[in-house]
C-alpha cells in the first residue's frame, strides 16, 4: 500500500513504512519519526504477544497431568525438579524458555519466574515468608528450601499446570485459537478499568478449565502491572 507524505508541498509516495521512515528522517521530521518508531514498537509488540500465545496454548494441550510422587513431612508433592524433566522438553519444543530470580524482601523472599518465547515475556511472582531453622534443617537449608518453595508455585503457575488429585472434574479443552484471542484481548487493553471489564467477559468462558484460567490469570496480571 502506497503512502503519501508531503515534501516541499508536494505529496510524496512511499510504498512501505521503511521507505516512508527515511524520507521522514531526510526531512528532519524529528517527532513523526518518534511517532513512528513507538507506534512500529507497538505493532510489533502486539505481533509478537500474539505469537507467544498462540504457541503457549498449542504447547500446553500437550501437557500431562503429573503426579505427587515425593513424600513430604505430611503429605506428599511433585517437586520442581520431577515438574522440570517432565515438562522441560515440551517448553523448548515449542520454543520458550524460562528463567528465575529472586529478591529479598520485608518478611521473606520473593521469586520471579520470566517465561520468554517469540520475542515476548510473561513473568508471575510469588512471595515465600521467612522461614526458621529447625532440628532437620540448618539455616542454609532454609534458605534453599525458600528458593525451591517459590520456584515450584510460579512454576506450576506460570505454565498452568495440572497436579494430580487437584479438582479436575469437567475440565473443559479449549480451542488453541479461541484461547490466544482471549490473550491478546487482556493484552490489548490500554487502561485498569478496560481490563478488569474484558476479564469479566473472559472468565466465565474458562472457569469450567483450571488450566486456562491459570495462564490468562497469569496474562491479566501481567498486563496490569503494566498498566500500573
Amino acid at each position: 500500500m502506497d503512502i503519501e507524505i508531503i515534501k516541499d508541498d508536494t505529496p510524496v509516495k512511499v510504498s512501505n513504512s521503511d521507505d516512508m521512515m527515511m524520507e521522514v528522517i531526510k526531512l528532519g521530521q524529528v517527532d513523526a519519526l518518534e511517532r513512528m518508531i513507538a507506534l512500529r514498537e507497538r505493532e510489533e509488540a502486539r505481533h509478537a504477544a500474539l505469537a507467544f500465545d498462540t504457541h503457549f496454548a498449542a504447547m500446553q494441550a500437550e501437557f500431562r497431568v503429573v503426579g505427587r510422587n515425593k513424600q513430604g513431612f505430611k503429605f506428599k508433592y511433585a517437586p520442581i525438579e520431577a515438574l522440570q524433566m517432565e515438562y522441560t522438553p515440551t517448553i523448548a519444543k515449542h520454543g520458550f524458555s524460562y528463567s528465575w530470580d529472586e529478591e529479598q524482601i520485608e518478611g521473606g523472599k520473593r521469586c520471579r519466574l520470566t517465561i520468554s518465547g517469540y520475542g515476548s515475556k510473561r513473568s508471575n511472582t510469588f512471595d515465600v515468608p521467612d522461614l526458621t531453622a529447625t532440628e532437620r534443617m540448618n539455616e542454609i537449608q532454609v534458605a534453599g528450601a525458600m528458593s525451591t518453595y517459590g520456584r515450584r508455585y510460579t512454576f506450576i503457575s506460570g505454565f498452568g499446570i495440572i497436579i494430580a488429585d487437584e479438582d479436575t472434574d469437567g475440565e473443559v479443552s479449549i480451542d488453541v485459537d479461541e484461547y490466544a484471542t482471549f490473550a491478546e484481548k487482556l493484552n490489548l487493553c490500554e487502561s485498569i478499568e478496560l481490563l478488569a471489564s474484558v476479564w469479566s467477559t473472559i472468565y466465565p468462558k474458562v472457569k469450567d478449565s483450571p488450566a486456562a484460567v491459570r495462564y490468562l490469570t497469569g496474562v491479566k496480571d501481567a498486563k496490569k502491572e503494566m498498566l500500573l
